[in-house]
């Protein structure tokens, strides 16, 4: 069951310091771990809502489908949408250059190059190694009647060895602002507390 990150499992993970901490409206879905097929068909993913389709026919309100283990990538995921709503990162601003393998704490804005229109990208290893994991960084025009761009990342594995790949999780700034690579929500003084008085109750149990 995909499910959006709350916001303790982010201070969770801001607690033992695994991740990049931001004052922003940060909306992440972390610990996912889908599958990306070695198959043609693939994995399409709706990234507002976590929601996968592994059909050849995509996902209603799909943003995005990796292909082949990683190999390839298409914003066509919704076929019957007549605009995209997500582009990623890539070396320019073609439909057909490769991806960008951004590193941890690289900001995520319009100052990237981003392409336009429907388009894939396939040899995805020109920047990514196989097997070990990457971040590619994108825009998604959101669903909140406003159009808002947002700027957000996925970290993945690509695989080329006809295995499948894995999407680990991602995270954008639903306000439009850019957001670094590894950014997760901070978290609030009361859910510090929150998680104080669990851990209290917790060891309290135990003893």
């Amino acid at each position: 069951m995909r499910k959006k990150t709350t916001l303790l499992m982010a201070s969770t993970a801001w607690l033992a310091g695994s991740a990049i901490s931001v004052n922003a409206a940060v909306i992440s879905f972390l610990d996912e771990d889908i599958s990306i097929p070695a198959s043609y068909e693939g994995v399409s993913l709706d990234l507002e809502t976590g929601a996968t389709s592994f059909s050849l026919e995509g996902l209603a309100g799909g943003d995005l489908n990796f292909v082949l283990g990683g190999f390839g990538l298409s914003n066509d995921a919704d076929q019957n949408a007549t605009n995209p709503s997500f582009q990623p990162v890539r070396v320019g601003t073609s439909n057909t250059d490769v991806l960008e393998n951004l590193g941890l704490g690289i900001e995520i804005g319009p100052t990237l190059s981003f392409s336009s229109g429907f388009g894939g990208s396939t040899n995805n290893f020109a920047n990514f190694i196989s097997g070990e994991k990457g971040f590619v960084g994108f825009s998604l025009i959101l669903d909140d009647g406003n159009d808002t761009v947002a700027y957000g990342w996925i970290e993945v594995t690509f695989q080329n060895d006809n295995t499948p790949g894995v999407i680990h999780g991602w995270a954008y700034d639903d306000t439009g602002a850019p957001l670094e690579v590894g950014a997760i929500p901070e978290p609030t003084q009361s859910m510090l507390l929150v998680l104080a008085l669990a851990a209290t109750a917790i060891r309290r149990r135990r003893s």
